[in-house]
């Protein structure tokens, strides 16, 4: 399982909110699809997958606040 988390967004961001899943769980994935969009203090972000593979997991809902770091899902690399 590869974990889905939320990379470092800039110098100064500690946390984010998700704004919303641009997947659910059973999609499948490759190296560069976008998954979720998250808001900082400066900007919108779209998180990519880093792999390929099936979303199993989405570990944080739409609207919560996590730290920079934070695993919020998770891909199956073997399916």
């Amino acid at each position: 399982m590869h974990e889905i988390r939320i990379p470092k967004l800039g110098m100064d961001t500690l946390e984010c909110d998700i704004k919303a899943w641009l997947v659910k769980v059973g999609d499948t994935v490759a190296p560069g699809s976008p998954l979720l969009e998250v808001e900082t203090e400066k900007a919108d972000v779209v998180i990519e997958a880093d792999v390929a593979g099936v979303v199993r997991e989405i570990a944080v809902p739409a609207g919560q606040t996590v730290p920079v770091g934070s695993v919020v899902g998770l891909i199956d690399e073997g399916a």
